[in-house]
């Protein structure tokens, strides 16, 4: 059950776990990823974004859990966008700890966990890039419940928030929501909003001089729908579309496709 359950983790914005739920103890979960974005007009910018931009994504992301409470994962991404070539991107690292647990009889399943995330000077001049600075770290925790049917959930409702600060700048706030069905334990679909509030002072953004969000005020919120077909023990397959629909201070309409694969394996 638990294999299934981690199987469906989604990687928004970036690889690290969010759902507050955990795989099997001792268990490795693999997910490679490829996305493509593109936008042509970025809210606020000095001067105008003239041109379509485009970014090609590739993320690989590792988690395990070493006891029922505790999770670990890491995450690393490469890039090649209009304002950068193929090259490393960022790297994180998050732990979280399992304070209830709906799957064995909790009311609700409730994580709690902390990140850093460091990001290669090179990708800070991306305006593509989210992070804020070269070092970001988060505080964050979930939220979920799960409705099952027979031996296995049928719907399942989770909320994710965070709050972060980077080695400079000002703090951010974001924030996913999500729904979830799972079909006879082969089709899984979701529809998720997730969003992001910076805290910076910087209003207009000068983006042929840009160095991350730390110290931009930046708002944007991004709705998405992913579809995952389980292949047994060979994991899960899932295509994803987001689109951007509010941005200030930040890359506007974006549409964002995605392919991934994730494999649950021990040692």
């Amino acid at each position: 059950m638990r294999i299934f359950l981690a199987s469906l983790i989604p990687f928004l914005g970036c690889a690290l776990e969010h759902q507050p739920w955990f795989g099997d103890v001792f268990e490795f979960h693999f997910l490679g990823r490829y996305s493509y974005s593109q936008f042509h007009s970025f809210q606020n910018a000095i001067p105008p974004l003239d041109e379509i931009f485009q970014a090609h994504l590739i993320y690989l992301g590792l988690d395990f859990s070493p006891s029922p409470v505790w999770s670990l994962d890491a995450d690393m991404q490469f890039a090649d966008t209009t304002k950068m070539s193929f090259n490393f991107r960022t790297f994180a690292l998050q732990a979280r700890y399992l304070w209830l647990d709906d799957i064995v009889g909790d009311p609700v399943s409730l994580v709690s966990g902390f990140s850093t995330r460091i990001t290669s000077t090179r990708s800070l001049k991306d305006i593509s890039c989210p992070s804020h600075a070269v070092l970001d770290f988060e505080l964050n925790f979930a939220l979920g419940k799960e409705l099952e049917a027979s031996n296995s959930w049928l719907f399942r409702f989770w909320g994710f928030g965070a709050i972060g600060h980077a080695n400079r700048g000002s703090p951010w706030v974001r924030g996913i929501v999500s729904i979830e069905t799972n079909i006879e334990d082969r089709h899984k679909w979701a529809l998720y909003a997730e969003g992001i509030n910076g805290y910076g002072r910087r209003i207009h953004v000068d983006i042929d001089h840009f160095f991350g969000y730390a110290k931009i005020r930046e708002k944007a919120i991004d709705l998405g729908i992913r579809y995952g077909r389980s292949l047994d023990v060979w994991g899960t397959l899932r295509f994803e579309y987001i689109r951007r629909v509010l941005a200030k201070s930040a890359p506007e309409n974006v549409n964002t496709f995605m392919v991934s694969y994730l494999l649950p394996f021990s040692l």
